[in-house]
């Protein structure tokens, strides 16, 4: 295995569809995190702090759930 395909430190591959990987190129300007969607290539992004981390792993956890997973996520917060 080439090692030149490997992430470096501080980089996470995440295997999306065309879609998805264009439905969150489109949020990071609103989370303030630096990306970049070529096409037919992996959406690269930079993170610079624990907040844009977190706001990424939301969005990442909307796009790949299913949708009865985000109902049974979101009733707590409709109750409360």
């Amino acid at each position: 295995m080439s090692t030149d395909k490997l992430p470096s430190e501080g980089e996470k591959i995440f295997n999306l569809s065309a879609w998805d990987r264009w439905q969150l190129y489109h949020w990071l300007p609103a989370l303030d995190i630096e990306g970049k969607c070529l096409f037919h290539q992996p959406l690269q992004v930079r993170i610079h702090s624990h907040a844009q981390l977190l706001q990424l792993w939301i969005v990442l956890r909307q796009l790949e759930a299913s949708r009865g997973c985000l109902i049974a996520w979101l009733e707590p917060s409709w109750q409360a």
